[in-house]
């Protein structure tokens, strides 16, 4: 069973509660008792790593391209 952030509209207060998935049944604000909740969308932390990204995306600088120069050129 996975963890739901609801909000009250009435007092403003965030809090979780433990459903079942598709559970029907209205959240009570454990703050102030009210019905009027709203559940928030979850929160998701994303990382990209690996090739195929946007250069300026987590990039480390050793892995920048740099042009070699050769004896040849001096």
């Amino acid at each position: 069973m996975p963890f739901y952030r609801y909000m009250c509209k009435q007092c403003g207060s965030i809090f979780k509660l433990l459903q079942e998935n598709g559970n029907g049944s209205p959240a009570v604000c454990p703050n102030c008792g009210s019905q009027a909740t709203r559940r928030l969308l979850p929160r998701i932390g994303v990382i990209y790593k690996g090739s195929g990204y946007y250069t300026t995306d987590y990039r480390s600088k050793s892995k920048e391209k740099t042009t070699p120069t050769s004896k040849a050129e001096e």
